[in-house]
């Protein structure tokens, strides 16, 4: 019987050491860290400029009052899908910069890339006028996404990891690599 005990035991270790192995990526199975080296190795000086200028541009047009042209420049993101956004959701944000907290000024706070489907792009913006030597002052991050050498502009969600949480909320580097991320394209 103690034979069986510890025979028992032996294999229940052996088989927890081999799906611990297995998470790490030993097995030939790509990591979070393989995906962010490997989209990181891809990016170019060019790419970093196409997305800064682009998430500039959009804060530019909220603070001139060209809400309808900054919201027309964003997209979803869901389930590793990029969407063109729904009529409603057009309004929502059209309402959010347009009436509700408008963009007065605004400054990047900072940016990471990571994979194709998870980067950061981070500003802080006042949307109403100084009281008491402080004005109102949100924070707005973007996501933006690379698909098909294009880049489209989304916010963050819930969801979503960010280089802005805690490291422990963060992605573990050995995970599972991400999927990769598609347009969304009507049959023809």
């Amino acid at each position: 019987m103690k034979k069986l005990v510890f025979i028992l035991s032996v294999l229940i270790l052996v088989a927890s050491c081999k799906s611990g192995v297995r998470y790490s990526g030993a097995h030939g199975e790509k990591t979070q860290k393989d995906a962010e080296a490997e989209f990181l190795s891809s990016l170019s000086e060019s790419d970093e400029d196409a997305v800064l200028n682009m998430a500039e541009d959009f804060m530019k047009k909220l603070q001139d009052g060209q809400v309808e042209e900054a919201v027309d420049m964003i997209y979803v993101l869901h389930n590793n899908v990029v969407y063109k956004k729904s009529a409603e959701y057009t309004d929502q944000l059209v309402n959010r910069f347009g009436r509700m907290f408008p963009v007065v000024t605004y400054e990047r706070r900072y940016y990471s890339f990571s994979t194709e489907g998870n980067n950061d792009i981070s500003y802080s913006y006042t949307f109403g006028p100084e009281r008491n030597g402080q004005a109102p002052t949100m924070r707005l991050m973007f996501n933006p996404v690379f698909v098909d050498g294009q880049w489209y502009l989304t916010f963050k969600d819930g969801s979503q990891s960010s280089k802005d949480l805690p490291i422990e909320k963060q992605i573990n580097e050995m995970a599972p690599a991400p999927q990769s991320i598609r347009l969304n394209k009507k049959p023809v």
